[in-house]
């Protein structure tokens, strides 16, 4: 938990030097590395393939 808010204040305090880039960059790594980013993106991509495997079993 303490690393996605290190990487979270470091976006802000890019932000504030005006880095615009780091600091987009820095906040999708913070998210990704939260407990809502990867995980979420599995279950997301795990959930989309057995909706394909079902409809593929309905044919």
């Amino acid at each position: 938990m303490n690393e996605e808010l290190i990487l979270i204040f470091g976006a802000l305090a890019s932000f504030v030097q005006g880095e615009i880039g780091i600091d987009i960059s820095g906040l999708v790594i913070g998210f990704l590395f939260s407990p809502y980013g990867l995980p979420m993106i599995g279950a997301t991509a795990i959930a989309f393939i057995e909706l394909k495997n079902e409809k593929i079993k309905a044919i």
